[in-house]
């Protein structure tokens, strides 16, 4: 009977064990979703290369233009556009005027470098191809001054 009590114990004992670990270990609803790097990098002010363009990136999805790094320090003859983020695909554009589509080939703090793509591009100078279509290497450096 000792034993069989002593069995009996050692049950008791793993399922409150178990019990506790799941306990503990349950998901929770306030888990925040993971970011990915390249929205959590791309919110500041970046120069264009090859170009004289400022970009001004907000976080809620706008952000301003300018012609160049004068007009950026005067904030004068910006044009906002807007962005989105879906599926390694970045969206932006002034409604109506330039659409970009772009995924990002390299991303770091101060520097990304993006296949920007374009549907109507062929095999015509500056453009590479893989399997998302035409696209051509464009590199935005962190703006400081």
């Amino acid at each position: 009977m000792k034993h069989n009590l002593k069995h009996l114990q050692s049950l008791v004992s793993v399922a409150l064990c178990v019990f506790i670990v799941m306990a503990f270990s349950s998901c929770s609803d306030d888990d925040e979703p993971a970011r990915d790097e390249l929205t959590s990098v791309i919110v500041g002010t970046w120069a264009q290369d090859g170009d004289n363009d400022i970009f001004v990136v907000n976080a809620n999805g706008t952000g301003v233009v300018y012609g160049s790094p004068e007009l950026f320090e005067q904030k004068k003859d910006g044009a906002t556009f807007t962005w989105t983020y879906k599926d390694g695909w970045v969206k932006a554009g002034i409604a109506g005027v330039q659409e970009e589509e772009m995924r990002a080939k390299s991303v770091s703090k101060n520097k990304i470098v993006w296949q920007r793509y374009d549907k109507e591009a062929s095999d015509g100078e500056g453009y590479d191809k893989d399997a998302f279509g035409y696209y051509e290497l464009w590199t935005w450096e962190r703006y400081t001054k």
